[in-house]
């Protein structure tokens, strides 16, 4: 385990996290319009209703963007270098920023199917991270 730093404890989000230390990916889907958020909203942005409903999202989807990284902007990512960073939208429409976790040799590519997995990187934090799904 490495020693991330914390997300805000923000009461908004807080589903989320909790959810991902037991394994599940929760997002924020609006009542009115169906349509998913991520993150956490007091409102929807389409339709602008007040308030959202919690769901379980598949974890699938896809590679949209992905960067590498090779300088550790927080200490505790100097052991991670290169680490990559990628933009997947899922299968429910939602756009989502995170890791890209793969066997040495496996690359990103747009594209690429990927589906979340959960990585306890301490004992109060499990990240949500991606990895190929063939």
């Amino acid at each position: 385990m490495i020693d991330v730093p914390m997300p805000p404890d923000d009461p908004a989000n807080r589903p989320h996290w909790e959810a991902a230390r037991r394994s599940v990916l929760l997002i924020q889907r609006c009542p009115a319009c169906g349509r998913c958020r991520f993150p956490a909203a007091r409102s929807c942005a389409h339709c602008h209703h007040v308030g959202g409903d919690w769901i379980e999202a598949s974890g699938l989807g896809v590679i949209e963007s992905f960067c590498m990284f090779h300088k550790a902007y927080w200490p505790a990512f100097q052991a991670a270098l290169p680490y990559t960073v990628i933009q997947v939208k899922l299968r429910e429409g939602i756009r989502v920023m995170s890791n890209f976790v793969a066997s040495p040799g496996k690359s990103p590519s747009i594209g690429l199917p990927v589906r979340a997995r959960f990585d306890p990187v301490r004992p109060d934090l499990t990240l949500v991270r991606f990895e190929p799904h063939v």
